[in-house]
């Protein structure tokens, strides 16, 4: 049954023993205290309890608020348990009793309440809130600018070779195995001789062997393979088809080129298309922030308000997916959570394509990008004289080129210009124009609109403009220094309600700080 924390504090709870005076100095903590029924609301988790019978749950309002400070301190679950129980600031946000030690709640009840909204799909109910009460003590103006941005997140899940990738994913087929037959872990394992995936840590760390002799790692590797071949024979006999039989299966498809005719299996060169990267954590994948920087998880999103830096959105996605693809989702979850009109959208290069574009105008919103610049000393497309119609084009020596074709670059569908070679030889632009042998120039349907955005961009007031989009590099500095830049839980998933959670901490310590600026009321 629904529990409910009781709104009348009593003379023997923290605040009323400490003063407001001692509770105004603990600061975030101090502000929970005074704002938390405003901000957290039993009824609104109605949805994960029964309302008619049973025995009162622990109010979720005080589970949620302890969450929100979990995120705001960085802590593990069996940590925010010691903190109710012996930590002063926590009593006092949480109203507890000074004088006891007993925890109001444990941790097993801690983290049902985290599956509950995982469950319901609510853990961004705080964080939503928390827009609203924005909104509401009026940050927001009445037609937004957002800021859009991306950040790498660094996953939890252990990153391996794949000697050991292999080996794990064994054994979470193995556990599956287990599981399905009601026996241990290593009786399943010696059904087909696989018990030194259950007895070592490393598989790669168990065998002596010279890794510089190819002939002993070639063998090696196919023992292993073999090994993967009877652990998905054993997950067959057992009528096991889960998540971590397919792990397996894909593990050795993207890194195992198969064996052919009396050659034994290799391993595949390069880096398969969306490679699974940890078997732990298979959603992580590989990424680049740059060219320079690397890095194994997932990748954020964030939508900010450029008057206020209230963060009105949050997603995640893998780090292979273009930050275009998710303009559509932060502008819907911006106009769902502030309930206002979104006016005009700001990004960097990253959302500067055709389908950002195109996901921002279905939102009614109009999107204003850095745009990308060609290359240093190159002749770009803004160089050149296209007809409306893309259908003749001018080089800047005003030679029209020889012959165009419909064309299919990649996903984009356009016309490609070709110029001849005898143009191009005794062209005195040649190096400015081209290092080939002739110039070509693909002309895509956006040609001339990402022309006008070139220009927009480059002109003052469209300076001015992309210089707001600050907004959102200082809100991902905030979640950052909240910790939200590592992954603290498995899955992409767990990491959005993760970003959640810090957006929502970040989004109520600024509208703190401004409604106590400017002595404006929160809000109800």
């Amino acid at each position: 049954m629904l529990g409910n924390r009781d709104r009348q504090s009593s003379l023997l709870r923290s605040k009323s023993l400490l003063g407001e005076k001692s509770v105004e100095r603990m600061g975030v903590y101090g502000k929970v205290s005074e704002e938390s029924f405003r901000v957290f609301r039993d009824e609104d988790f109605a949805f994960g309890y029964c309302l008619e019978r049973g025995r009162p749950s622990c109010p979720p309002s005080l589970l949620a608020t302890a969450r929100l400070l979990q995120h705001y301190a960085g802590i593990s679950d069996a940590e925010v348990v010691d903190r109710c129980r012996y930590d002063l600031r926590w009593k006092v946000a949480l109203d507890l009793d000074l004088a006891s030690t007993s925890a109001p709640f444990t941790k097993s009840t801690f983290q049902l309440f985290r599956s509950r909204l995982s469950l319901h799909e609510k853990e961004g109910l705080i964080f939503e809130r928390s827009v609203t009460l924005a909104a509401k003590a009026g940050l927001l103006p009445k037609k937004l600018e957002i800021a859009l941005d991306s950040s790498p997140v660094r996953g939890r899940g252990a990153v391996k070779d794949t000697f050991n990738l292999l080996s794990d994913a064994i054994l979470k087929v193995l556990r599956s195995v287990a599981s399905a037959e009601g026996c241990t872990l290593l009786e399943a394992a010696a059904k087909m001789g696989l018990e030194r995936h259950v007895e070592a840590t490393s598989i790669k760390g168990s065998v002596a062997l010279d890794w510089t002799n190819s002939a002993a790692v070639a063998s090696f590797l196919s023992t292993l393979v073999e090994d993967c071949e009877r652990a998905l024979a054993l997950a067959a006999e057992s009528g096991v088809s889960t998540s971590e039989v397919s792990l397996l299966e894909k593990i050795l498809e993207q890194d195992i080129e198969p064996g052919k005719a009396d050659q034994p299996p290799t391993l595949r060169r390069g880096v398969a298309k969306d490679r699974v990267v940890s078997a732990t954590d298979p959603e992580m994948r590989h990424g680049r922030k740059s060219s320079g920087s690397r890095y194994d998880g997932h990748k954020a999103h964030v939508a900010v308000d450029t008057k206020s830096g209230v963060i009105t959105a949050i997603d995640a996605s893998s780090p292979g997916e273009p930050d275009g693809a998710q303009v559509q989702s932060l502008l819907h979850q911006t106009k769902k959570n502030t309930a206002l009109e979104v006016t005009s959208a700001l990004g960097d290069c990253a959302y500067s394509s055709a389908e950002a574009a195109r996901q921002a105008k279905e939102e009614g919103a109009n999107l204003k990008t850095r745009m990308p610049s060609s290359r240093k000393g190159i002749f770009g497309p803004a160089a050149f004289t296209v007809s409306e119609d893309g259908s003749q084009a001018q080089c800047p020596a005003g030679h029209s080129s020889h012959r165009h074709a419909k064309h299919a670059n990649g996903n984009a569908k356009g016309i490609q210009h070709r110029w001849t070679q005898e143009q191009c030889s005794a062209c005195p632009l040649r190096d400015q124009c081209t290092k080939g042998k002739r110039r070509t120039l693909f002309v895509r349907s956006d040609f001339h609109e990402r022309r006008r955005r070139e220009e927009h961009a480059k002109s003052p007031q469209g300076l001015m403009e992309l210089r707001r989009r600050v907004k959102a590099e200082h809100a991902i500095a905030r979640l950052k220094n909240l910790g939200a830049g590592v992954a603290r839980y498995f899955g992409r998933a767990k990491t959005r309600a993760q970003w959640l959670w810090t957006a929502a901490m970040a989004n109520l310590t600024l509208i703190w700080k401004a409604c106590d600026a400017s002595k404006l009321p929160m809000g109800q």
